[in-house]
């Protein structure tokens, strides 16, 4: 008999409540590290999911900490300003050889260790606490495309299947058999997977996405289909995107799709808040380094103008502090 995988999941809010349902129900042996009324419900009646599928319940062991024992993976699904809290929680069940998948938004720390991006190192790791956690040589890189909410504590809804683009963050250039069986370990569970052999331009892409939605998201306080076929909002994220691509080339990565593209796709997402609004409206704190302080590091390092973004993310931390 085969041995169910263990994956721990380091944060349960709409994505990482959404991938650990989905892990438990698929037969995984899944343990999460949540808080507050989120861990008091998991161990009450478990996490619930609702999705295109239907909605199911599945049972879960939740703690503030990780477990003790080695994970065969280690999900890492808090906002990028908070993975540095989760080193102390997650330490016991990490080992050289427990590969860590985080999924964040914005620019994560492990691109910005050396290279082209490391002028945005100390925006996204500061005291580089992440970089001496978690190697570059056990990480994966990632992109999700998700449609998550959480509407209660341990209850999450997915409105479309969710996605995960996977790479390697070191040996870029090539899919080893542990990045497809990590794979073949999401796939399993109804999580759509596609494998990188050089996943910074997916991470790019989905930057350039969010960087144009969710800041002006907050600000208009619009769904990503409103602000994706009104003319003047449709101008602002036009602007965002063309100084995007002007920082990614400036850095060496020139795969960016069409901006006709990227606003179709925004334009056809429905009546969704992006997950900068989910938090704005919940006074949670909003991730503005990782997605647009880490951009304007890099700008300002190569001498590329920003000025739609860094007007973006000023209104956006300003509005944000007055509402708290």
């Amino acid at each position: 008999m085969v041995e169910a995988p263990k994956i721990c999941v380091a944060g349960i809010g709409a994505l990482g409540g959404t991938f650990a349902a989905m892990l438990a129900h698929s037969g995984a042996n899944v343990s999460v590290v949540a808080r507050g009324a989120t861990l008091q419900a998991i161990r009450a009646r478990g996490l619930e999911l609702q999705g295109p599928a239907g909605t199911f319940c599945t049972p879960v062991a939740a703690a503030e900490r990780a477990p003790d024992t080695r994970q065969d993976l280690l999900v890492l699904a808090v906002k990028a300003h908070q993975l540095a809290t989760l080193v102390p929680l997650v330490k016991a069940t990490v080992d050289a050889g427990t590969p860590v998948l985080p999924i964040v938004n914005g620019i994560p720390w492990w691109m910005t260790v050396d290279g082209p991006f490391e002028s945005a190192h100390e925006t996204v790791d500061p005291g580089s606490v992440l970089t001496a956690a978690f190697p570059a040589a056990q990480v994966i890189g990632c992109v999700a495309y998700a449609f998550a909410s959480m509407p209660l504590p341990a209850v999450v809804r997915s409105d479309r299947q969710p996605k995960l683009v996977l790479g390697r963050a070191a040996q870029q250039g090539r899919i080893d058999a542990g990045l497809a069986q990590i794979g073949n370990m999401l796939s399993t569970a109804g999580i759509a997977v596609e494998l990188s052999t050089d996943i910074r331009q997916p991470i790019w892409t989905k930057l350039a996405f969010n960087l144009a939605t969710n800041p002006l998201s907050v600000l208009c306080e619009a769904t990503l289909e409103k602000m994706g076929t009104a003319e003047d909002s449709r101008a602002v994220i036009s602007d965002v995107l063309a100084e995007v691509r002007a920082v990614g080339a400036a850095c060496g990565l020139t795969g960016l799709p069409p901006t006709s593209a990227l606003l179709d796709v925004i334009a056809s997402a429905g009546p969704h808040e992006t997950s900068m609004l989910q938090d704005f409206r919940a006074g949670r704190l909003l991730e503005l380094d990782a997605m647009g302080e880490a951009v304007t590091s890099l700008a300002g390092a190569y001498g590329v103008p920003t000025p739609t973004i860094n007007t973006l993310v000023r209104l956006t931390r300003f509005k944000a502090a007055q509402c708290r």
